[in-house]
C-alpha cells in the first residue's frame, strides 16, 4: 500500500494493548466511524499514555504502515499510526455523540445523537437537571445516573490541556483534579514541586518552574529541592530522616551554590518537610512513622476485653491459666521448647503486642505452633493471620504451624480498596521475617487492623535490613513492647560449622571456613572454595543434587559469577536442546520469551518469580521458586497461557504477563533468598562483590543451608563483609522517638 499520512485525525480508543498501543476507531466530523477493512492502532508516546482510556478521543498526525503476524497458521493484518503530534480532545458538537455513546453503557448513538441536539446540555448534567434529561427519547433513570456519574468535568480538560502544553504525563490530569479540583493548575502554578508527590521527575518540575519564572530566591524553589534531597537521601539509604548537614550539602550541590543554613525550615515553613530531634523528614514519611507509632501504643494499653464482643477472653487472662494452657499443649508436640521458648510463648500471650528475636536456627517460626495451639485454647474461635514478606516465608510459616499464611501484600490487596471483605473486629497477626518490613508496609498493614488486634513480631536483627526505607522490627526494641530473645540453636548443633560460622558474623569475628575437599562428601558441612569457576561450581551443585536440593546465591547479577552469569551456564550445563517456552507476538508471530536478562526459559528450568501477581488463578509473590514443567505449541485458546510451572507445590498456567516477572532461579540474589532454607546453599562472593557485602548480607547467606553451606571466593570478601558495621547504625528513623514519646503520654 501506498503510505498514508494522518494530520489532525480524530480517534477514539476502543481497546488497550500493552507497550503504549492501542486500538482505535477512525471519527468522521460528523461523529460517525469511518470504516477500514483492517483494524486500525495507535502507538501513543508515553507521556499521553496514562490518559489513554478506553472511550477517549485523541487528535492525531503521524504516518500509517500495514503490520502482517501470524496466529496458529493464520496470517493478521492491521495498520498501525505512530504518532508523532498527539492531542486529548475535549468533545464537542457531534463528536460529543460519539464520546457518550462510547463511554456510557447503555447509551447507543441513537440516543446520544438526541442529548447532543440539547441546547445546553453540559449546563443541564452540571445542574443535574434529571427531568429535561430524562425527557429525552430512550433516557431512562438507570441511564442517566451513569451519565451523570461519568460526565466529564471541564476542570480535567483544563488540567489535561495545561499538563500537554508543559509536556508533563496527562495521566496526572485525573489526580490533580480530584485533589485540587478547579483550582488544580493554580494550586501547581503557586507550588509546582506538589508534581514530584505525583510521580513528575525532579528536573521536569524544576524546568515548570523556570517556567513560571521562579528561582532559586524563591522560597518554594528551594522547599522544593530540599524535599528532593531528602527524598533521594532516604531511597539511597534507607533512612526516614535526613540530618541537617546532609541536606545542606545535597541542596548545595543540585543548586551549585552554598544553601541557607535555613533550607529545612524553609522547607517545613512550606509543608514538604516536617522538622525532629535528628533532623527533617519528608511531610508523608513522618505521617505513616506517626500513624504505625500511634497504633502500636494504642493496642498496647488497650484494656483487655475492650473494642470486640469477641476479646472478651482477655478479661479473665492469667499468667497461670496460660502456664496450664502450654503445659497441657506440650504434651502433643514431638519436640521438646527450650525455656526461652516457654518464656516467649507464655509472654507473647499475655502481651497484646511482642517481638520475638533470635539467631538463624534457633526455633522462632517453630514455636509459633506452639503460641498458635495455646491461642486456640485460650482464645476460643479468634481469627488467625499470619503473614511475612516474602512467599517463601509465608509456605514455610504454614507448613510449620499447620495453619494458612499469605505475604504481607496479600493481605493487603484482599482487604483494603472498595468492595474488599473487611478483617475480623479481633485478631491476631503473626509478621515472620519482621526484621525486613518497611515502613511503607507496615502503614499499609495498620490501616485495614481492627482497634483490637493483637501483633507478634518474629524475627532477626543481624539479617537483611527492608529494602524500603524505615525500621520497624529494630525500633521496637528498647521500647514499651515486650521483646523475648531466642538463643538455642535448633537447626542444626551447636557443633555444626555452619552455627559457628554464622555466630560468628553476628558477633563481628572473623572466621574463615575449612576449604572444600574435591568432593563434598569429604568436606566439612561448612566450607570455602578457593576455585571460584563456573565448571567447580557446576561439578559441586550437581553432586549436590543440583535442582532438587540446592540453590546458588550471589550478591551481584552481574558480571561471570554474578546470578546471570551462574544461570546461563547452569542452564546451558543441562542442555539447550530442550523445548523453549513460546510466545505470541503481534508483529512477528509465534516467538521464543526472552526474559529481561536476556535468557530463554525452557523446560525443566527452575524459575524465580520477581513480582507480586494476585489473580486467584496465579497467586504468585515476589521471590517464589519453581520449575517450568510444560510448554506449549500454540497458546491455550482459554486462558492464553503458553507454558505451566509449578510453583509452591501449585500447578500455574503461565501466559505472557506472568512470563514478564519471570527469571531464571539456578542461581537468586542474597536478599531474594530472605526467609528460605535448602539442604545445600553455595555463596558465590565475586571480588567485585567485596563493596557492598556487609555483616547482614553475609549472615542473611550463611543461614540459608539446612544442612551444608559451601562459600566460594577469596577470605577477604569475607573478612572485609565482617568488618563492615550492620547497615541499622547507619539508617537514621524516627519511629523509636515517636514510640518513646507516646509511652510517655501512656496512650
Amino acid at each position: 500500500m501506498s503510505q498514508i499520512t494522518h494530520l489532525r485525525q480524530i480517534v477514539q480508543v476502543r481497546k488497550k494493548r500493552a507497550g503504549g498501543y492501542a486500538t482505535v476507531d477512525l471519527i468522521k466530523p460528523d461523529g460517525s466511524i469511518r470504516k477500514r477493512e483492517k483494524p486500525l492502532v495507535v502507538h501513543f508516546p508515553d507521556h499521553v499514555q496514562g490518559a489513554a482510556t478506553v472511550g477517549s478521543l485523541w487528535e492525531v498526525s503521524g504516518h500509517e504502515r500495514e503490520n502482517s503476524f501470524t496466529v496458529n497458521d493464520f496470517i493478521i493484518s492491521e495498520y498501525t499510526i505512530d504518532a508523532t503530534e498527539i492531542h486529548f480532545l475535549k468533545p464537542s458538537g457531534k463528536v460529543l455523540s460519539r464520546w457518550i455513546s462510547g463511554n456510557i453503557k447503555g447509551i447507543g448513538g441513537v440516543i446520544a445523537n438526541r442529548l447532543v441536539r440539547l441546547p445546553n446540555l453540559a449546563e443541564l448534567i452540571e445542574k443535574r437537571e434529571r427531568s429535561s434529561l430524562l425527557a429525552v427519547a430512550g433516557m431512562s433513570e438507570a441511564r442517566l445516573d451513569r451519565l451523570l456519574d461519568e460526565w466529564p468535568d471541564d476542570t480535567l480538560y483544563d488540567t489535561i490541556t495545561w499538563l500537554e502544553e508543559q509536556q508533563l504525563p496527562l495521566g496526572l490530569g485525573e489526580k490533580l483534579s480530584t485533589i485540587f479540583g478547579a483550582e488544580a493548575i493554580e494550586k501547581i502554578k503557586e507550588h509546582p514541586f506538589l508534581l514530584m508527590a505525583m510521580g513528575a521527575s525532579f528536573e521536569k518540575t524544576m524546568d515548570i518552574a523556570k517556567g513560571l519564572g521562579l528561582t532559586m530566591a524563591d522560597g518554594s524553589v528551594m522547599a522544593g529541592v530540599a524535599q528532593h534531597v531528602a527524598v533521594r537521601y532516604s531511597q539511597k539509604t534507607g533512612s526516614t530522616v535526613i540530618d541537617p548537614q546532609s541536606l545542606i550539602t545535597g541542596c548545595s550541590q543540585i543548586i551549585q551554590l552554598p544553601a541557607p543554613d535555613s533550607v529545612g525550615d524553609i522547607a517545613v515553613d512550606h509543608g514538604l518537610l516536617v522538622k525532629v530531634d535528628s533532623g527533617y523528614q519528608v511531610y508523608g514519611t513522618a505521617l505513616m512513622e506517626a500513624a504505625v507509632a500511634l497504633f502500636l501504643s494504642k493496642a498496647h494499653s488497650r484494656l483487655a476485653g475492650t473494642c470486640s464482643l469477641a476479646a472478651g477472653w482477655e478479661a479473665g487472662l492469667t499468667e497461670k491459666k496460660v502456664i496450664d494452657a502450654l503445659e497441657a499443649y506440650e504434651q502433643t508436640l514431638p519436640f521438646q521448647l527450650t525455656g526461652d521458648q516457654r518464656k516467649a510463648v507464655v509472654g507473647s500471650i499475655l502481651s497484646p503486642i511482642c517481638g520475638i528475636s533470635g539467631g538463624a536456627g534457633t526455633g522462632k517460626t517453630t514455636i509459633l505452633k506452639a503460641i498458635l495451639g495455646v491461642y486456640q485454647a485460650l482464645a476460643g474461635g479468634m481469627a488467625f493471620y499470619q503473614v511475612a514478606l516474602s512467599g517463601r516465608a509465608a509456605q514455610r510459616m504454614a507448613e510449620s504451624t499447620g495453619l494458612p499464611a499469605q505475604t504481607i501484600a496479600k493481605l493487603i490487596v484482599d482487604h483494603i480498596g472498595d468492595g474488599k471483605a473487611r478483617l475480623p473486629d479481633h485478631l491476631l497477626l503473626v509478621i515472620d521475617e519482621a526484621s525486613m518490613v518497611d515502613l511503607l508496609s507496615m502503614y499499609k498493614l495498620i490501616g485495614l487492623l481492627p482497634e483490637a488486634t493483637r501483633v507478634i513480631f518474629v524475627g532477626d536483627t543481624a539479617q537483611l535490613l527492608p529494602v524500603g526505607a524505615g525500621l520497624v522490627f529494630h525500633a521496637l526494641q528498647e521500647t514499651f513492647v515486650p521483646f523475648f530473645h531466642l538463643t538455642q540453636v535448633k537447626r542444626q548443633g551447636e557443633e555444626s560449622g555452619i552455627h559457628r560460622f554464622a555466630t560468628a558474623i553476628r558477633n563481628g569475628e572473623v572466621v574463615i571456613p575449612p576449604e572444600t575437599k574435591i568432593s563434598l562428601a569429604k568436606s566439612d558441612d561448612c566450607s570455602i572454595e578457593g576455585d571460584m569457576t563456573l565448571n567447580r561450581l557446576e561439578q559441586l551443585w550437581r553432586e549436590a543434587g543440583g535442582i532438587e536440593s540446592c540453590i546458588v546465591l550471589c550478591p551481584v547479577r552481574k558480571g561471570e559469577m554474578g546470578v546471570d552469569g551462574i544461570n546461563r551456564h547452569l542452564q546451558q550445563s543441562n542442555g539447550f536442546q530442550r523445548p523453549k517456552t513460546y510466545y505470541q507476538d503481534d508483529l512477528r508471530g509465534w516467538m521464543p520469551w526472552v526474559t529481561s536478562a536476556g535468557t530463554e526459559l525452557l523446560l525443566g528450568d527452575p524459575i524465580l518469580v520477581t513480582s507480586n501477581n494476585y489473580d486467584e488463578a496465579a497467586d504468585i509473590r515476589n521471590g517464589d521458586l519453581g520449575v517450568i514443567t510444560a510448554v506449549y505449541d500454540s497458546p491455550d485458546e482459554e486462558d492464553g497461557s503458553v507454558a505451566m510451572a509449578e510453583i509452591n507445590g501449585i500447578c500455574i498456567p503461565m501466559t505472557p504477563d506472568l512470563l514478564d516477572k519471570i527469571q531464571l532461579g539456578y542461581a537468586i540474589t542474597i536478599h531474594k533468598s530472605q526467609g528460605s532454607q535448602w539442604p545445600t546453599c553455595f555463596v558465590v562472593l565475586p571480588p567485585e562483590a567485596g563493596h557492598m557485602m556487609d555483616q547482614t548480607l553475609l549472615y542473611t547467606a550463611a543461614t540459608r543451608p539446612e544442612g551444608r553451606l559451601v562459600l566460594m571466593g577469596s577470605g577477604q570478601v569475607i573478612k572485609s563483609a565482617v568488618d563492615r558495621e550492620y547497615g541499622v547504625a547507619h539508617r537514621k528513623t524516627n519511629l523509636k522517638d515517636r514510640l518513646t514519646g507516646l509511652d510517655d503520654r501512656n496512650i
